[in-house]
């Protein structure tokens, strides 16, 4: 029997909360509703919150956000068989509060619930959308059915223990995959130069560690005729965590004081997808190897800026690598970035070459979530056939 990701009943286990700020997570459970599956987004535990709550998302008929109080706390301080127990107690808390049990179970939040078949679903899924803060590989993702990573080397590390292991690249959301198509049909047939002045346009959380701050003050101060639009969260309360770090706090003080920079915070997608247009060239620079999460292997930003076919500025990311896609350097040292963002200032002031637009345009479209979900389909099928 064919299997299909539709009229399931499907656990999503999140690592982020539900809210303005959306990456591959949500997106991925808008996507399943939207195919007639029953979505509960379940959020990482909440002290503050009362018991265990299922509620409507807003954004489709089809989705839930589950929120709950631990039944426990002291993880370190139960010996593990007890620790475990107490995660299958938590499990059946979260079925009954639901009221259905999950056909699929799918799985972003690593080292959470440890063994995926507890939840007893005819699928399990371990999606491994960042890389892991622990030395041992999750066992969420040893005791999945299929495994799925968004870069080389988060595969790589899941081949280390885990088996069904497959590349599948961060997805494009449905207002940028409109935006695309658009935005593809309307290119012209002659590059033109971009008109004063240029706006530089940077997507993602400013609060999260990995930015190379001192770098991206270095371009800001260095362009003042180019306009620096920030779109995502740069105060703390948002739904994405922050880095409690002086240095986040200061940077964003310095974004704040600059003439030539706009910070739109977190919108809407379909909002986000629209304003992105408006953009010449996008950059994204992080600090590689600041610890196991920032690798600089790959980043779900990149598909959004790549859909509006214009250059993207990158620091090295190994999953780009030889697709010409992106401006990025050619090693982990990000010292020459400035010069590389000039140098890409300079080539968009004379006009980017449509069939270049295209390439990125046409590349980002391949990518959009449900197309990835109906690969995942036929990997399931695989499994289970």
């Amino acid at each position: 029997m064919s299997f299909t990701f539709s009229n399931k009943v499907i656990y999503l286990l999140s690592p982020e909360r539900w809210g303005a700020m959306r990456i591959s997570k949500h997106h991925y459970a808008i996507e399943l509703a939207e195919r007639g599956n029953t979505v509960y987004f379940i959020e990482p535990p909440d002290l503050s919150h009362t018991g265990i709550t299922v509620s409507p998302s807003g954004e489709h008929d089809s989705l839930f956000i589950v929120k709950y109080k631990p039944l426990y706390r002291g993880k370190r301080f139960l010996p593990t068989v007890v620790y475990r127990w107490l995660l299958q107690v938590q499990i059946r808390s979260l079925e009954r509060a639901i009221g259905r049990q999950p056909n699929v179970v799918w799985c972003f939040d690593p080292y959470r619930f440890l063994n995926l078949k507890w939840f007893r679903a005819s699928v399990t899924i371990f999606f491994a959308a960042d890389l892991f803060s622990h030395a041992e590989l999750p066992e969420e993702a040893l005791t999945a059915d299929i495994c799925l990573g968004v870069s080389d080397t988060i595969v790589e590390t899941l081949k280390r223990g885990a088996r069904n292991v497959h590349f599948v690249n961060h997805g494009l959301n449905r207002f940028f995959v409109q935006a695309a198509t658009t935005q593809l049909e309307q290119l012209a047939k002659a590059p033109e130069g971009a008109q004063k002045p240029i706006t530089a346009g940077y997507v993602g959380n400013l609060l999260m560690e990995a930015p190379d701050r001192e770098r991206m003050r270095q371009v800001i101060t260095a362009h003042p005729d180019v306009r620096f639009v920030f779109w995502g969260q740069y105060e703390k309360g948002g739904n994405i965590g922050s880095f409690e770090h002086e240095g986040v706090t200061s940077f964003v003080k310095f974004l704040k004081a600059q003439p030539n920079v706009v910070l739109r915070g977190a919108v809407h997608p379909s909002v986000l997808s629209e304003e992105c247009r408006q953009a010449d060239v996008f950059w994204i620079c992080w600090q590689l190897n600041l610890n196991k999460m920032w690798d600089g292997s790959n980043s779900h930003k990149i598909l959004e800026y790549l859909s509006t076919g214009k250059p993207v500025v990158s620091h090295y990311m190994s999953t780009y690598k030889g697709t010409g896609l992106i401006d990025m350097l050619a090693s982990k040292d990000n010292q020459d970035f400035a010069a590389l963002f000039a140098q890409v200032i300079n080539r968009v002031k004379t006009g980017e070459q449509i069939d270049k637009q295209r390439e990125r345009i046409q590349f980002s479209i391949s990518n959009a979530y449900q197309s990835h979900i109906s690969n995942i389909e036929s990997l399931v099928q695989g499994h289970h056939s």
